[in-house]
C-alpha cells in the first residue's frame, strides 16, 4: 500500500464529525480536542492541495 491509498485528513475528519453529538454544547473536552486536531490536519492537508495547483 503507498501513500494513495491512505485516507485523507479531510475524510478522517468527516468520520470524526460522524460520531460526534449533534450539538456542539453536548461535546466533551476530549471531543472537541479530538475534532480540533482532526480539522488541523485537514486544514493543513487542503491548505498543501492548494499551494501545489
Amino acid at each position: 500500500m503507498g501513500i494513495l491509498s491512505r485516507k485523507s485528513e479531510t475524510a478522517k475528519l468527516d468520520e470524526t464529525v460522524d460520531q460526534l453529538p449533534a450539538q456542539v454544547a453536548d461535546w466533551t473536552p476530549q471531543q472537541r480536542a479530538a475534532y480540533a486536531a482532526q480539522s488541523d490536519r485537514a486544514m493543513r492537508e487542503q491548505a498543501e492541495q492548494q499551494t501545489r495547483k
